[in-house]
């Protein structure tokens, strides 16, 4: 510090000289410096001059009121300190305030010996520690797995500006951290600083935690402040039960398992771009699908998607279908082919698997695959040529045939003759293979040709789809007696022509009488069935009583020598008399109240014994009921008409002593 002086009066003296204009100089020698108080405290921002002439005055950002009197009465907590003959004029500031807060210059005024001085400045930033922390996301604040988000940390009523430090899970993708500081409002020296970190995160992070930490020079402590992660992830979509052989026009169970986050909102089946199916969402997020398949979906993509606020997601699968053959082109009914030319014949068959195609020639198997081939066509390959396809298992083969003849004049199928009444109207077709399409055709009765008339109404050549053939026709109106013979049909193709006869003959009332002669014996024989069977049916049903009627008669015979009958227990050793016999009407009746016919019951006790194939009337008794069996009710006879009075659960432990 010695040293310093020494040389500042040296250099003062040096100058002094080479001036020569007899004018001091004055200088600062200790220059302030900025600093940084905690709000509270007493700061001193030091001046000290060398060779002061002037009056120190202090400036706080700009204005220079401060210092030409000591102390300063007008500010009572700012003091300039120090003695004023040695040039020290130190500012002290006592309990300061964020109204303390700025830039801050000492300045040694001018004078008659000396110009004026101009210190440094010094900032004087008053720390103010942040009193709160936020964290939160930045709009739209949704994360999503595997896309950007951001999280900022928020800073409030702090100065300066807090420095920021983010921890993150394991394996976050920290794309960018930036800071913002601005002023809490227009004209607040307080701060809002605010850290922004972008993050890219999947689903292991979820659930966990993202800290903010924030330090400050005013602070001891870091505030903290932390946010667990909610990621929010597409759905997860699987297809996990499907059927591993399919056939067509069947039905087969198809089953997604979808789960996301946020819940699904809605999931969709489609085939391609065909919606099948819309679901709503499921508690256990499982949805099935009913699919009656078919040949046209095979190697179509069924696919399982699931919808959420995150996105979209879908899984999907080909469905491979076994469908039948089915013929996609195949030779037409009729081929023209001539003498020494080639000839292919192709058929080409759509199915899953793969058909087999085979030709036969005539019924005998010449070759296999699309198509079959003649060089040359000879006289003995004019046949009829059938492509046979066949998958095997539960698939039906399918056949195309074609007969391949020369090209010529038309071929007529054989006609058949017209049965036609007087005054009615008829009908005459004369029918030709559809090889070669006809040009012209024309009817001839009687050596004349036919028109359009009244009488006549001429059917051009038409195609039938239903059969291969082409057919020709004419109509007769009103037909008379000389309408009655042979019409010829002419058809004209571009090979030549050819004729076919149709011969109209009157149908005669003969076969109407023979009809009617059919209904009537066919009425007649019914009758005859139906009487027959009711004969038989009355003859039974008489026989059938006049034995039931012996059968009484026989036993109400044996009953009459015997006075009565005696029902007993074997294990009770109980006698029960049964039955009386009436001598006024000649009837054994039982004794029981309403009196019931001995005789009827014990037929049909007969009856069951012999439908149940027994030898005796009644079974051995088995081992010995308790007693308290004897008063559980079971009729003893078949008759729900009476109130029984000795009645028993087991039958067989009571046995009829006659």
């Amino acid at each position: 510090m010695c040293r310093l002086s020494l040389f500042l009066v040296f250099n003062l003296l040096f100058q002094n000289i080479h001036r020569g204009s007899g004018e001091y100089f004055q200088t600062i020698i200790v220059q302030p410096k900025s600093v940084e108080v905690p709000v509270g405290e007493t700061v001193i921002l030091d001046c000290s001059v060398f060779n002061q002439y002037g009056e120190v005055a202090w400036c706080k950002d700009g204005h220079c009121t401060m210092g030409r009197e000591r102390p300063l009465y007008f500010i009572p907590r700012y003091e300039i300190i120090g003695d004023k003959q040695a040039g020290i004029n130190s500012l002290k500031i006592r309990n300061v305030n964020l109204d303390d807060d700025g830039i801050y210059q000492c300045q040694i005024g001018r004078t008659v010996e000396a110009r004026e001085v101009l210190s440094n400045f010094a900032n004087l930033t008053i720390l103010i520690p942040p009193d709160q922390i936020s964290i939160n996301y930045v709009p739209p604040g949704v994360v999503i797995s595997g896309k950007e988000f951001r999280i900022k940390c928020e800073v409030l009523n702090t100065r300066p500006a807090p420095s920021f430090t983010w921890q993150t899970p394991p394996n976050t993708q920290i794309v960018n951290v930036s800071q913002e500081t601005i002023p809490m409002t227009t004209d607040s020296k307080l701060l809002k600083s605010i850290s922004t970190i972008t993050l890219i995160v999947d689903t292991n992070q979820h659930g966990q935690e993202i800290k903010c930490e924030a330090t400050h020079i005013a602070l001891n402590k870091s505030l903290v402040s932390t946010t667990i992660i909610a990621v929010d992830y597409q759905p997860v979509v699987k297809i996990t039960l499907k059927p591993t052989q399919m056939y067509e026009n069947k039905e087969y169970w198809f089953e997604c398992i979808a789960e996301a986050r946020p819940p699904i909102t809605e999931l969709v089946w489609k085939t391609n771009s065909t919606i099948l199916q819309r679901m709503s969402p499921t508690l256990d997020g499982r949805y099935s699908l009913y699919l009656n398949v078919t040949r046209q979906m095979h190697n179509q993509h069924l696919s399982c998607s699931a919808l959420n606020s995150a996105g979209v997601t879908e899984d999907i699968v080909v469905l491979n279908i076994n469908y039948s053959p089915e013929f996609k082109s195949f030779p037409s009914p009729y081929t023209l082919a001539r003498l020494g030319d080639p000839l292919i014949l192709s058929c080409i068959v759509d199915s899953n698997p793969m058909a087999n195609i085979l030709w036969t020639k005539n019924g005998d198997f010449v070759g296999g695959g699309n198509q079959y081939q003649i060089p040359e066509v000879h006289e003995d390959d004019y046949a009829v040529y059938a492509c046979i396809a066949t998958l095997g298992g539960h698939f039906t083969k399918i056949i195309a045939s074609t007969k391949v003849h020369p090209p010529g004049p038309p071929h007529f199928y054989p006609p058949q003759r017209v049965l036609a009444s007087k005054g009615s109207e008829v009908l005459l077709k004369c029918q030709l293979e559809n090889d070669i399409e006809p040009i012209s055709a024309f009817w001839i009765f009687k050596n004349s040709t036919l028109v359009n008339s009244l009488k006549y109404t001429i059917i051009p050549a038409r195609d039938v789809k239903t059969i291969p053939r082409y057919e020709i026709g004419l109509i007769i109106h009103d037909v008379q007696t000389n309408d009655f013979g042979e019409y010829e049909c002419h058809v004209t193709n571009q090979y030549g022509t050819e004729f076919a006869r149709i011969r109209l003959e009157k149908r005669s009332s003969r076969l109407l009488m023979q009809l009617a002669t059919y209904v009537c014996t066919l009425l007649l024989l019914s009758l005859i069935l139906f009487s027959s069977y009711l004969c038989c049916h009355q003859a039974c049903r008489a026989e059938k009583k006049r034995t039931t009627i012996r059968r009484m008669r026989r036993v109400q015979t044996w009953l009459k020598s015997k006075p009565s009958m005696w029902i007993h227990n074997l294990a009770a050793a109980e006698k029960i008399p049964l039955t009386v016999y009436d001598v006024n009407s000649g009837v054994t009746r039982t004794t029981l109240d309403p009196p019931v016919d001995i005789v009827e019951c014990y037929i049909g006790m007969m009856d069951k014994q012999k439908n149940h194939h027994l030898n005796r009337p009644l079974l051995p008794p088995p081992p010995p009921p308790p007693m308290t069996s004897l008063f559980t009710r079971m009729p003893f006879c078949d008759d729900d008409q009476s109130e029984q009075i000795y009645e028993t659960p087991d039958p067989t432990s009571w046995h009829i002593d006659v």
